[in-house]
């Protein structure tokens, strides 16, 4: 893993304050209807000395007041700095209760999938999924947060009944999703990895929803968002290769998203944005690409959240007057920057 975050700083093309190529129950106020603004969040807080600068970020977020949403991309705690305890996930989901706007999270890893591990306490990963659905999703139809945003839930599906957290919602025309999925290590149980299966196979045919419905009500653009980052290492094929051979292979566990999701993406044929998290480095690029010809899928982009030690959050703009639709832009909380947070190995 050191190796590949080397060369994924070294490989990666960061763009920043760049253009990428539901029905709400309360959402702020807009005086255009043709754009709308929310913020993007993930791997944050970590260690409890950073809940404070957390703090602060809850701060310049609402100081936004046009934002209809945060979205946390997962990730609220560190298998390695904190407890997978009752009171860690309960202290979490009350700390993000402090955004004035709908809060809207999707799982990562180490909220559940990973407290099985001596640091994390070795708790039972189950029950921990269980825990974390019970405390992030009391109502799931109804987000959290200090406003309330009605969403679709794939629970609703006999065939997925206990996916609360895999929400839809439109706004304005368009259409986002988030996905629950988690990447393998390769020191799993049987049980892990089916409990991963049935997470890609939920997560398959979710995303199968949310382009045919953006489909159906003809849909400027589609925004997804989930923890798990397929590409840790993104860059020109050849330059990468010869740099860190078999780092452009499909992440365990995710081989099965690829192809579907290059398919309906072409399919598409309008701008496509995949928040993530994961790998803690913001980056705004596009690393999927046609299975085929190994061509640029330019309609896609991939936007990852800042991640541990960096405490700040990313601006989404949502434009229906402008071809690209979406706008990325980094929000840096000067109050959190500070040189001597370790850079480093967490996850």
């Amino acid at each position: 893993m050191n190796q590949r975050r080397v060369a994924t700083l070294l490989l990666t093309t960061l763009c920043i304050g760049c253009q990428p190529s539901a029905h709400p129950a309360q959402i702020a106020p807009q005086t255009d209807s043709h754009s709308f603004e929310f913020a993007l969040i993930g791997d944050n807080p970590y260690p409890p000395e950073h809940v404070p600068k957390f703090e602060r970020l809850i701060e310049d977020v609402n100081g936004h007041k046009n934002l209809q949403w945060v979205l946390h991309v997962g990730d609220i705690r560190s298998t390695a700095q904190s407890p997978c305890s009752d009171k860690i996930i309960q202290g979490r989901f009350n700390l993000y209760q402090g955004f004035d706007a709908p809060f809207i999270f999707t799982p990562g890893d180490n909220d559940w999938f990973d407290c099985g591990t001596t640091l994390a306490g070795g708790f039972d990963e189950a029950e921990r999924l269980s825990f974390l659905r019970e405390t992030f999703y009391p109502e799931p139809t109804q987000t959290t947060g200090g406003r309330n945003l009605t969403v679709e839930t794939q629970a609703a599906d006999p065939q997925f009944p206990s996916m609360v957290e895999n929400a839809l919602w439109e706004h304005h025309g368009i259409v986002f999703a988030t996905i629950h999925l988690i990447v393998l290590t390769g020191n799993e149980s049987t049980e892990l990895i089916t409990m991963q299966s049935e997470l890609m196979d939920a997560a398959l045919a979710w995303i199968d929803r949310a382009f045919e419905r953006a489909k159906a009500i003809n849909s400027p653009g589609l925004f997804l968002a989930m923890q798990a980052d397929p590409w840790v290492v993104s860059g020109n094929p050849p330059v990468v290769n010869l740099l860190c051979e078999g780092c452009l292979a499909p992440r365990p566990g995710l081989e099965r998203l690829y192809g579907p999701l290059a398919k309906a993406t072409i399919a598409f044929g309008r701008p496509v944005v995949l928040a993530t998290g994961d790998t803690h480095i913001f980056r705004v690029d596009k690393p999927l690409r046609e299975p085929e010809t190994g061509r640029v899928i330019n309609n896609f982009t991939r936007v990852e959240a800042f991640g541990y030690p960096s405490v700040h959050w990313a601006h989404v703009t949502v434009n229906l007057d402008e071809r690209e639709v979406f706008t990325i832009r980094q929000r840096v909380v000067d109050s959190n920057i500070n040189r001597d947070d370790f850079p480093g190995e967490q996850r």
